[in-house]
Protein backbone atom coordinates (compact mmCIF):
# COMPACT_ATOMS: atom_id res chain seq x y z
CA UNK A 1 0.00 0.00 0.00
CA UNK A 2 1.32 3.53 -0.94
CA UNK A 3 2.55 5.17 2.16
CA UNK A 4 0.02 8.12 1.61
CA UNK A 5 -3.08 6.10 0.56
CA UNK A 6 -5.40 9.38 -0.04
CA UNK A 7 -9.00 7.60 -0.79
CA UNK A 8 -10.95 5.32 1.53
CA UNK A 9 -14.11 3.54 0.40
CA UNK A 10 -16.66 2.85 3.67
CA UNK A 11 -19.57 -0.20 2.98
CA UNK A 12 -21.84 -0.63 5.67
CA UNK A 13 -22.88 -4.35 5.25
CA UNK A 14 -25.87 -6.10 5.59
CA UNK A 15 -26.87 -10.00 4.52
CA UNK A 16 -25.53 -10.91 1.54
CA UNK A 17 -22.65 -12.16 0.78
CA UNK A 18 -23.00 -12.27 -2.61
CA UNK A 19 -24.29 -8.37 -3.39
CA UNK A 20 -21.37 -7.55 -0.74
CA UNK A 21 -18.43 -8.81 -2.75
CA UNK A 22 -19.63 -8.07 -6.14
CA UNK A 23 -20.02 -4.43 -4.99
CA UNK A 24 -16.00 -4.49 -3.28
CA UNK A 25 -15.15 -6.56 -6.74
CA UNK A 26 -16.44 -3.25 -8.83
CA UNK A 27 -14.48 -0.74 -6.53
CA UNK A 28 -11.38 -3.33 -6.89
CA UNK A 29 -11.09 -3.27 -10.49
CA UNK A 30 -12.16 0.43 -10.72
CA UNK A 31 -10.27 2.47 -9.10
CA UNK A 32 -6.49 2.39 -9.85
CA UNK A 33 -6.00 5.27 -6.55
CA UNK A 34 -4.28 3.47 -3.30
CA UNK A 35 -7.01 3.20 -1.28
CA UNK A 36 -8.54 2.32 2.21
CA UNK A 37 -11.52 0.18 2.37
CA UNK A 38 -13.51 0.38 5.95
CA UNK A 39 -16.62 -2.40 5.82
CA UNK A 40 -18.96 -2.59 8.91
CA UNK A 41 -20.97 -5.59 9.38
CA UNK A 42 -24.18 -5.38 10.76
CA UNK A 43 -24.03 -9.11 12.90
CA UNK A 44 -24.52 -11.02 9.83
CA UNK A 45 -25.22 -14.14 10.24
CA UNK A 46 -25.78 -15.44 6.51
CA UNK A 47 -22.43 -15.88 6.47
CA UNK A 48 -21.30 -12.32 5.22
CA UNK A 49 -19.30 -12.42 7.56
CA UNK A 50 -17.20 -14.87 7.35
CA UNK A 51 -17.50 -14.95 3.08
CA UNK A 52 -15.25 -11.28 4.17
CA UNK A 53 -13.09 -12.32 6.29
CA UNK A 54 -12.20 -15.35 3.45
CA UNK A 55 -12.10 -12.75 0.68
CA UNK A 56 -10.02 -10.34 2.70
CA UNK A 57 -7.84 -8.03 0.58
CA UNK A 58 -4.58 -5.91 2.04
CA UNK A 59 -6.07 -3.23 1.87
CA UNK A 60 -9.55 -4.02 3.78
CA UNK A 61 -10.44 -3.25 7.73
CA UNK A 62 -13.43 -5.04 9.04
CA UNK A 63 -14.86 -3.64 11.46
CA UNK A 64 -18.39 -5.06 13.33
CA UNK A 65 -21.21 -3.63 14.96
CA UNK A 66 -21.18 -4.79 19.15
CA UNK A 67 -25.14 -5.74 18.20
CA UNK A 68 -27.44 -5.69 15.23
CA UNK A 69 -28.54 -1.70 14.25
CA UNK A 70 -30.52 -2.04 11.12
CA UNK A 71 -31.20 0.67 8.76
CA UNK A 72 -32.81 2.87 11.50
CA UNK A 73 -29.29 3.34 13.34
CA UNK A 74 -27.15 3.60 10.05
CA UNK A 75 -26.13 6.55 11.34
CA UNK A 76 -24.64 4.63 14.62
CA UNK A 77 -23.06 1.97 12.23
CA UNK A 78 -21.29 4.87 9.64
CA UNK A 79 -19.92 6.83 12.67
CA UNK A 80 -17.61 3.82 13.61
CA UNK A 81 -16.39 3.73 10.16
CA UNK A 82 -16.12 7.11 9.82
CA UNK A 83 -14.62 7.33 13.88
CA UNK A 84 -12.08 4.59 12.83
CA UNK A 85 -10.42 6.76 9.29
CA UNK A 86 -10.84 10.11 11.09
CA UNK A 87 -8.26 8.52 13.82
CA UNK A 88 -6.30 6.18 11.75
CA UNK A 89 -6.10 7.35 8.39
CA UNK A 90 -4.54 10.30 6.73
CA UNK A 91 -6.45 10.18 3.41
CA UNK A 92 -7.75 13.49 1.53
CA UNK A 93 -11.52 11.84 1.17
CA UNK A 94 -14.14 9.26 1.56
CA UNK A 95 -16.45 7.63 -0.72
CA UNK A 96 -19.57 6.18 1.68
CA UNK A 97 -20.75 3.15 -0.61
CA UNK A 98 -24.16 1.74 -0.32
CA UNK A 99 -23.90 -2.48 -0.81
CA UNK A 100 -26.06 -2.19 -3.32
CA UNK A 101 -24.33 -0.02 -5.35
CA UNK A 102 -21.69 0.13 -7.89
CA UNK A 103 -18.86 1.68 -9.65
CA UNK A 104 -19.23 1.25 -13.12
CA UNK A 105 -16.39 2.97 -14.69
CA UNK A 106 -12.59 3.64 -13.74
CA UNK A 107 -11.70 7.44 -12.62
CA UNK A 108 -14.42 7.59 -9.90
CA UNK A 109 -12.09 9.12 -7.34
CA UNK A 110 -9.83 10.98 -9.19
CA UNK A 111 -12.95 12.76 -10.27
CA UNK A 112 -13.59 13.48 -6.53
CA UNK A 113 -10.27 14.32 -5.65
CA UNK A 114 -10.27 17.24 -8.31
CA UNK A 115 -13.68 18.40 -7.25
CA UNK A 116 -12.92 18.64 -3.32
CA UNK A 117 -9.40 20.76 -4.56
CA UNK A 118 -11.55 23.02 -6.59
CA UNK A 119 -14.50 23.47 -3.85
CA UNK A 120 -12.17 23.36 -0.66
CA UNK A 121 -15.65 25.16 1.18
CA UNK A 122 -17.45 21.63 0.41
CA UNK A 123 -17.51 18.96 2.71
CA UNK A 124 -20.16 16.79 1.59
CA UNK A 125 -21.06 15.70 -1.97
CA UNK A 126 -22.94 13.78 -4.38
CA UNK A 127 -26.90 13.94 -5.28
CA UNK A 128 -27.82 17.35 -4.18
CA UNK A 129 -29.02 20.07 -6.00
CA UNK A 130 -31.52 17.60 -8.28
CA UNK A 131 -32.10 14.04 -9.20
CA UNK A 132 -31.11 12.79 -12.89
CA UNK A 133 -34.26 14.00 -13.95
CA UNK A 134 -36.19 16.03 -11.41
CA UNK A 135 -35.83 18.31 -8.85
CA UNK A 136 -35.44 16.85 -5.62
CA UNK A 137 -37.60 17.01 -2.45
CA UNK A 138 -36.80 17.69 0.93
CA UNK A 139 -40.33 18.14 2.64
CA UNK A 140 -40.55 14.25 4.20
CA UNK A 141 -37.46 14.92 6.19
CA UNK A 142 -38.30 18.56 6.78
CA UNK A 143 -41.82 17.17 8.19
CA UNK A 144 -39.91 14.32 10.14
CA UNK A 145 -37.83 17.26 11.89
CA UNK A 146 -40.39 19.32 12.98
CA UNK A 147 -42.33 16.54 14.23
CA UNK A 148 -39.35 15.28 16.53
CA UNK A 149 -38.72 18.32 17.84
CA UNK A 150 -41.93 18.60 19.08
CA UNK A 151 -42.98 19.79 23.00
CA UNK A 152 -44.31 16.81 24.02
CA UNK A 153 -41.64 14.78 22.91
CA UNK A 154 -39.57 16.92 24.77
CA UNK A 155 -41.46 16.46 27.82
CA UNK A 156 -40.94 12.90 27.46
CA UNK A 157 -37.39 13.34 27.16
CA UNK A 158 -37.27 11.93 23.67
CA UNK A 159 -35.67 14.98 22.33
CA UNK A 160 -32.89 13.97 19.60
CA UNK A 161 -29.22 14.54 19.89
CA UNK A 162 -29.37 15.84 16.51
CA UNK A 163 -31.06 19.16 17.85
CA UNK A 164 -27.96 20.95 19.21
CA UNK A 165 -26.35 20.48 15.72
CA UNK A 166 -29.50 21.52 13.61
CA UNK A 167 -29.38 24.67 15.78
CA UNK A 168 -25.97 25.62 14.68
CA UNK A 169 -26.57 24.37 11.15
CA UNK A 170 -29.41 26.64 10.88
CA UNK A 171 -27.79 29.67 12.04
CA UNK A 172 -25.28 28.76 8.65
CA UNK A 173 -27.88 28.43 6.59
CA UNK A 174 -29.32 25.52 6.52
CA UNK A 175 -32.83 24.52 5.26
CA UNK A 176 -34.33 21.90 7.30
CA UNK A 177 -34.33 17.82 5.57
CA UNK A 178 -31.55 19.28 2.91
CA UNK A 179 -29.19 16.29 2.61
CA UNK A 180 -26.57 14.45 0.04
CA UNK A 181 -28.54 11.64 -1.29
CA UNK A 182 -27.40 8.60 1.19
CA UNK A 183 -26.69 6.11 -1.53
CA UNK A 184 -23.46 7.06 -2.18
CA UNK A 185 -21.63 10.34 -1.36
CA UNK A 186 -17.75 12.10 -0.46
CA UNK A 187 -17.19 13.07 2.39
CA UNK A 188 -13.66 14.89 3.16
CA UNK A 189 -11.33 14.43 5.80
CA UNK A 190 -11.11 17.59 6.46
CA UNK A 191 -14.71 17.19 7.31
CA UNK A 192 -15.17 14.44 9.56
CA UNK A 193 -11.95 15.95 11.40
CA UNK A 194 -14.73 18.67 12.13
CA UNK A 195 -17.91 16.28 12.77
CA UNK A 196 -15.48 14.70 15.19
CA UNK A 197 -14.82 17.74 17.15
CA UNK A 198 -18.76 18.78 17.73
CA UNK A 199 -19.39 15.66 18.67
CA UNK A 200 -21.55 14.27 16.22
CA UNK A 201 -19.77 11.06 15.15
CA UNK A 202 -20.68 10.02 18.88
CA UNK A 203 -24.34 8.99 18.77
CA UNK A 204 -25.77 7.60 21.35
CA UNK A 205 -27.70 3.60 20.82
CA UNK A 206 -31.00 5.72 21.93
CA UNK A 207 -31.05 8.41 19.86
CA UNK A 208 -34.63 8.73 19.83
CA UNK A 209 -34.85 9.62 16.47
CA UNK A 210 -36.09 8.34 12.50
CA UNK A 211 -33.75 10.71 11.05
CA UNK A 212 -32.08 9.12 7.94
CA UNK A 213 -27.81 9.34 8.03
CA UNK A 214 -27.89 11.32 4.61
CA UNK A 215 -29.67 13.78 6.03
CA UNK A 216 -28.34 13.90 9.81
CA UNK A 217 -24.75 14.01 7.85
CA UNK A 218 -25.66 16.46 5.67
CA UNK A 219 -27.08 18.51 8.89
CA UNK A 220 -23.86 17.95 10.69
CA UNK A 221 -21.34 18.80 7.57
CA UNK A 222 -23.02 22.21 7.55
CA UNK A 223 -23.11 22.45 11.67
CA UNK A 224 -19.09 22.05 11.05
CA UNK A 225 -19.12 24.42 9.25
CA UNK A 226 -19.05 23.78 5.64
CA UNK A 227 -21.00 23.28 2.51
CA UNK A 228 -23.15 20.41 0.49
CA UNK A 229 -22.17 19.93 -3.09
CA UNK A 230 -23.42 18.36 -6.43
CA UNK A 231 -21.40 16.04 -7.68
CA UNK A 232 -24.05 14.16 -10.22
CA UNK A 233 -26.31 14.13 -12.97
CA UNK A 234 -26.65 15.67 -15.52
CA UNK A 235 -22.97 16.65 -15.62
CA UNK A 236 -21.19 14.71 -12.52
CA UNK A 237 -20.35 11.37 -12.66
CA UNK A 238 -22.93 9.68 -10.08
CA UNK A 239 -26.35 8.73 -11.44
CA UNK A 240 -28.30 7.41 -8.60
CA UNK A 241 -32.08 6.51 -8.15
CA UNK A 242 -33.50 5.48 -4.70
CA UNK A 243 -34.78 2.34 -5.74
CA UNK A 244 -33.74 0.85 -9.23
CA UNK A 245 -31.96 2.20 -12.09
CA UNK A 246 -32.15 5.56 -13.63
CA UNK A 247 -31.79 3.98 -17.15
CA UNK A 248 -31.28 0.26 -18.12
CA UNK A 249 -27.84 -1.22 -17.64
CA UNK A 250 -26.20 -0.95 -21.14
CA UNK A 251 -27.48 2.53 -21.51
CA UNK A 252 -25.76 3.21 -18.14
CA UNK A 253 -21.84 1.73 -19.53
CA UNK A 254 -22.34 3.71 -22.62
CA UNK A 255 -23.08 7.01 -20.53
CA UNK A 256 -20.18 9.51 -18.94
CA UNK A 257 -21.62 8.18 -15.22
CA UNK A 258 -19.13 5.84 -12.81
CA UNK A 259 -21.06 5.20 -10.11
CA UNK A 260 -25.19 3.93 -10.02
CA UNK A 261 -27.26 2.92 -7.12
CA UNK A 262 -29.86 0.46 -6.30
CA UNK A 263 -29.01 -2.25 -8.72
CA UNK A 264 -30.70 -5.13 -7.50
CA UNK A 265 -34.34 -4.04 -7.60
CA UNK A 266 -36.56 -1.72 -9.17
CA UNK A 267 -36.80 0.00 -12.62
CA UNK A 268 -34.18 -1.40 -14.71
CA UNK A 269 -32.67 -4.08 -12.61
CA UNK A 270 -34.40 -7.38 -14.18
CA UNK A 271 -33.96 -9.31 -16.87
CA UNK A 272 -36.57 -7.84 -19.22
CA UNK A 273 -34.69 -4.50 -18.87
CA UNK A 274 -31.33 -5.87 -19.91
CA UNK A 275 -31.32 -8.48 -22.37
CA UNK A 276 -32.00 -11.41 -20.51
CA UNK A 277 -29.64 -10.53 -17.54
CA UNK A 278 -29.80 -8.64 -13.94
CA UNK A 279 -28.30 -5.67 -13.82
CA UNK A 280 -26.05 -6.67 -11.55
CA UNK A 281 -24.91 -9.49 -14.18
CA UNK A 282 -24.71 -6.63 -16.54
CA UNK A 283 -22.02 -4.69 -15.21
CA UNK A 284 -20.01 -8.23 -13.80
CA UNK A 285 -19.75 -9.22 -17.31
CA UNK A 286 -18.32 -6.10 -18.35
CA UNK A 287 -16.05 -5.73 -15.32
CA UNK A 288 -14.74 -9.17 -16.49
CA UNK A 289 -13.57 -7.87 -19.80
CA UNK A 290 -11.71 -5.21 -17.92
CA UNK A 291 -8.13 -4.77 -16.90
CA UNK A 292 -8.48 -4.68 -12.68
CA UNK A 293 -7.12 -1.38 -11.74
CA UNK A 294 -6.23 -1.75 -8.00
CA UNK A 295 -2.75 -1.74 -6.84
CA UNK A 296 -1.40 -2.76 -3.56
Amino acid sequence: MSEHVRTAVVIPIGPGKETALDTLESVACYCAEPHLVVLVDDCTADGTYEALLLNKRPNWHILRNSRPLGRLRLVQTLCSAFRFIACQSHCDLVLRLDQDALIIKHGILTDALEFSRANPSVGLFGVYERDYNRPRSFDSHQRLISAELGWLRALLGLRPPWARLLRLAESRGYRRGDNVFGGAYFITHTCLAALQEVGALNVPYDWHSRLMEDVYFSMAAVAAGFELGHFAAPDGPLCLEWNGLPYPAEQLAKSHYKLVHSVDKGENTDRNANEGKTAREFFRGIRRTATPSYRI
